[in-house]
């Protein structure tokens, strides 16, 4: 199913009559193509840590050094094949490079912030980590049309639902978290089961709603097992984010419908909104989790966010380097474990996280990124409605809701930060047909 269709590359080749190829050339074809979707999904399942990360952590529930490093080993074959699939088609992989600059730039940041990094040997590794999780979302952008991206999401991801419901039936004391007892499946933590189930739900939606991908039963169940791990996993992010996938979802679907000015007032509406909800974040949080008998401070989130911000203006420019804040040898991170008495392993904010690593140069970077990424991606979703960029759009907007919270912005071997890039690389691999 996934070798079917057009790969969504820079250039699209136009329908002719050509001779047909040798029948040993088509096998050797069908087998690369076999190559570059399993390749991918490995790459794919290793970074969403189902079974591996649970595997390897200790008794606390934590990660071990040695697990971490296991992990890592873990992750290499899968960069391997990537590299190779890259390295056959280098013009493609060249003309991504080139079609969004700003990502190379934002990439290059990770990399330079070595220079001025209070820790530059871990800057180093973990931005060669960010660097090889990027290369993942290019041989997808490049390979890969959003229908076959959605397709592989919802068999990796469904699995793991699936797995994480079985293993709640037959191993109860290692699906469910240690001291709460709310589901974690095949996750470390339920969070993360919260947050891949809800891109899972997403995902599901978007093949559910697609009746050229005739899996539609597939789909539909997907999205019930989905949904039902999200509800058992009780994880606030993981329910905002899928909620967040519907209001989206809407807000595309009416774009595309609009045309001439009640799409600019559309538009002008929903901008509004935003702005007037992010400044009165702090306001509606508290309204929201005393309703549900949440610690309106967000679990500690708030405490951490004043002292994080207090840290980010002391080096607001270029950042602490890129990873190496939250390290044993940063004195301020010391400083605000102390304050706090847990050792946050972030800032629970992806924004915050990203001033914290390369400083407001390489969050600007980053924010033109997304502008320029929503920006592209409603013009392809009204331009082409039925290819599916509703759904890629709806990736890119619960990413940056989810950060709100959480942080998987620039961060290396992450699922959701590559399927976040994927969907802004593959708006950039298509913007030219506009």
């Amino acid at each position: 199913m996934l070798t079917a269709g057009q790969p969504s590359g820079i250039a699209r080749r136009r329908w002719s009559v050509e001779p047909a190829a040798p029948a040993w050339q088509r096998r050797a074809g069908l087998r690369w193509r076999t190559v570059e979707c399993m390749g991918v999904v490995l790459a794919l399942f290793i970074q969403t840590g189902a079974i591996t990360v649970l595997a390897f952590s200790g008794p606390g529930g934590y990660l071990t050094d040695s697990g971490r490093s296991m992990l890592q080993l873990l992750a290499l074959p899968g960069y391997l094949v990537t590299l190779i699939l890259l390295a056959r088609r280098p013009a493609q992989f060249l003309a991504a490079l080139r079609g969004n600059i700003w990502v190379t730039l934002l990439l290059s940041m990770t990399v330079v912030s070595v220079l001025w990094s209070i820790s530059p040997s871990i800057s180093l590794r973990r931005a060669i980590g960010l660097v090889l999780s990027l290369l993942v979302a290019y041989l997808i952008a490049i390979r890969f049309t959003p229908r076959q991206f959605f397709i592989m999401v919802i068999l990796l991801l469904g699995a793991c639902m699936v797995l994480s419901l079985a293993m709640m039936v037959a191993l109860p004391g290692w699906a469910r978290m240690p001291d709460s007892g709310e589901l974690r499946g095949v996750f470390s933590h339920k969070n993360v089961l919260g947050w891949n189930a809800a891109i899972a739900a997403l995902a599901a939606a978007a093949v559910a709603t697609d009746r050229a991908a005739g899996i539609r039963r597939l789909a539909i169940s997907v999205f019930a097992v989905s949904i039902a791990c999200l509800l058992l996993s009780q994880s606030s992010t993981g329910l905002v984010t899928a909620v967040s996938t519907g209001i989206f979802a809407l807000f595309y679907k009416l774009l595309g419908r609009t045309r001439g000015l009640g799409r600019v007032v559309l538009i002008l509406l929903v901008v509004q909104v935003v702005a007037a909800t992010v400044v009165s974040m702090d306001l509606l949080l508290g309204v929201v989790l005393e309703g549900t008998d949440k610690d309106a401070s967000l679990t500690g989130r708030v405490p951490l966010w004043m002292m994080v911000d207090e840290a980010i203006s002391n080096r607001l420019l270029l950042g602490y380097g890129f990873q190496a804040f939250w390290t044993d040898g940063s004195g301020d991170a010391w400083a605000i474990w102390t304050r706090l008495g847990w050792m946050a392993p972030h800032a629970h904010n992806g924004y915050r996280d990203a001033l914290l690593s390369v400083g407001l140069v390489g969050t600007v970077l980053l924010i033109i990124v997304i502008l320029r990424a929503l920006r592209d991606g409603a013009r392809l979703h009204c331009r082409f409605p039925a290819e599916q960029w509703l759904w890629i759009n709806a990736i890119i907007c619960v990413t940056l809701v989810m950060n709100l919270t959480e942080s998987t912005l620039l961060m290396q071997n992450s699922f959701q930060f590559t399927i976040f890039m994927t969907a802004v690389l593959m708006i950039s691999c298509r913007k030219q047909e506009l």
